[in-house]
């Protein structure tokens, strides 16, 4: 039986304090789930038998399926899940015209997370605790009126989309107020993406203009509640590291090789902000070895893991296309830590 205090760890670590063994975790798409399973030839349980610190309580499950592979949101978006079957695209946008007049917003306290919670507080009492609110801000906006139309109207439509967003900000709260008297929550983990693989998908005047307000009052929020606060945002975020942290953002996810220096970010910003990720998906994982897998994350964990402010893990959610044989790779090198057979050279 492990004798690791997986929340207090990952609390530690967070807050820039070293930890051995560094914390780890690692999320599977449903392809990668079904792929590791039949590697294993067994089900597995993706925390229990990892050794992840981390459980997520995520908004982002318990959908209705309205049809085989098509599954209805609890703002009523609708998403084509036949070809990627843990995320999805958006079938049809709901909000066609720069008004709130004809859409109805859910009620932010009556959609099934906090079941979710619950179970997860009764199944693993000793992890790190997150509610997970995917689609926070912008990607809730743009899924409710579509990406394209999103971008027209920040030019010609201002202040709908100022409306909007702070809409959406104040059903996060209400769900996030509602999460922290639940119980068993240790941090909120927003799910934003504002970057692509080079750059930010709006400007950074824009993000400050749009975005900012409500992420930065939702933090608050979080902070107010004595909570945690972890980013996901994908792709190259790094001029925006400066105003999560001026908002009060504890741990940066998912950290991603592919799309930054993500030596130069550690080394710029230690201290001052946590890094969760950092073990490539686009090349070691799926294209690289089981060796590749070990010594890159061997890299990590020496030159990063061992001074804090750092949370081992890959730099995304794991695809369907990494052998299972890596991802087997990675988990002995993560339980294994002080082993001195795997010492971090």
């Amino acid at each position: 039986m492990s004798n690791i205090n997986y929340k207090e760890d990952f609390k530690k670590a967070i807050r820039h304090q070293p930890v051995s063994p560094v914390p780890f975790s690692l999320k599977f798409s449903v392809e990668a789930k079904e792929r590791y399973a039949g590697f294993l030839k067994r089900s597995f349980d993706p925390v229990l038998d990892t050794g992840s610190y981390v459980i997520a309580s995520h908004t982002n499950n318990g959908w209705d399926e309205i049809k085989p592979g098509y599954f209805r949101d609890y703002f009523g978006v609708i998403w084509n899940k036949t070809v990627d079957k843990t995320l999805g695209v958006v079938d049809k946008p709901l909000i066609t015209e720069p008004s709130l007049q004809h859409y109805k917003f859910p009620d932010p306290l009556s959609i099934p997370v906090f079941k979710f919670i619950e179970e997860n507080n009764k199944r693993y009492p000793d992890r790190y605790h997150m509610l997970s609110i995917g689609f926070t801000l912008f990607e809730r906006a743009w899924s409710l009126t579509g990406i394209e139309q999103l971008m027209m109207m920040l030019l010609m439509e201002p202040q709908f989309v100022h409306d909007l967003l702070d809409r959406i900000t104040d059903y996060n709260i209400q769900v996030i107020e509602k999460a922290a008297k639940t119980g068993g929550i240790d941090c909120i983990h927003l799910a934003d993406d504002w970057g692509s693989q080079n750059s930010l998908l709006i400007s950074p005047e824009m993000w400050e203009e749009f975005v900012k307000p409500g992420f930065k009052k939702t933090c608050r929020v979080i902070k107010d509640l004595g909570l945690d606060v972890s980013l996901h945002s994908c792709g190259n975020v790094e001029e925006l590291i400066p105003e999560m942290i001026d908002c009060g953002v504890d741990v940066f996810d998912p950290f991603q090789p592919e799309a930054m220096d993500i030596w130069a970010v550690r080394e710029k910003f230690f201290g001052k902000i946590a890094f969760w990720g950092g073990l490539s998906v686009q090349h070691t994982f799926p294209l690289g070895s089981k060796e590749d897998v070990m010594n890159e994350g061997k890299k990590l964990l020496k030159n990063m893991g061992s001074n804090g402010g750092y949370i081992f893990s890959p730099s995304h959610t794991l695809t369907g296309d990494i052998p299972p044989e890596n991802i087997e790779a990675f988990l002995i090198l993560a339980n294994n830590q002080n082993n001195p057979s795997f010492e971090k050279k």
